[in-house]
């Protein structure tokens, strides 16, 4: 792939890089050998950073090893519609729920905005543009549902061990495993809508601009 589109490719995937690598150097900043390796099992214990990087990872490995087995994953549409969900629902869930608990400035403001809002709409048009390889399986829904399921899963198991939870709504030790358990049920319900709704979306680009899904290697 060359011109335009390529060059957008290139620098959408900084961005997305660029999101997860400030905000761990704003987390680890000035902290002791200790005190850092906590705050570094904190950094990956956000599904904001794990979807992040995740989107980071997708549109990087195309340009980088366009022949490996992730980078064929990666330019997939199942796995791209997955991805897409996860930002989507990353950037709604902050935008409505998290934002106005808090008021970065700074660096913390750039790596704010990069995380929850430019990738995520960055992404969403990257996929506008370019759908995805091969068809979008209905399929792919559930399995989507891994991911953010494995998630909450840790985030329970680590939380039990140390007290400290991600987000507020999944804070067992304010909430209680009743309530939680419940947001996690609604969430898991959004996730499996957002990934039908994007499925249908990369199955209706399919029918109106079929063929367009072409690798990034030239």
């Amino acid at each position: 792939m060359k011109g335009p589109l390529a060059l957008w490719r290139i620098l959408i995937a900084l961005i997305a890089c660029l999101g997860p690598a400030l905000q761990y150097g704003l987390m680890v900043y000035d902290e002791t050998l200790v005190s850092a390796a906590v705050k570094s099992v904190e950094f990956f214990s956000y599904f904001t950073i794990l979807t992040n990087m995740l989107a980071a990872a997708a549109l990087t490995a195309p340009l980088v090893a366009p022949s490996s087995a992730f980078a064929a994953w990666a330019e997939r549409s199942g796995p791209r519609a997955a991805i897409t969900t996860y930002l989507a629902i990353t950037a709604v869930v902050y935008h409505t729920l998290l934002a106005w608990q808090w008021d970065p400035q700074g660096l913390r403001k750039v790596s704010d905005t990069i995380l929850h809002t430019i990738t995520p709409i960055a992404f969403l048009l990257d996929v506008a543009l370019r759908g995805g390889q091969g068809p979008a399986r209905w399929i792919v829904a559930a399995k989507a549902m891994a991911f953010p399921a494995l998630f909450g899963v840790w985030t329970l198991a680590h939380g039990a061990l140390t007290t400290w939870y991600p987000y507020p709504f999944m804070n067992v030790a304010k909430r209680g495993y009743p309530k939680v358990l419940l947001t996690m049920v609604e969430m898991s319900v959004a996730f499996a809508l957002g990934a039908l709704i994007f499925i249908a979306l990369f199955r209706l680009r399919a029918r109106v601009a079929p063929g367009q899904g072409e690798p990034i290697s030239a």
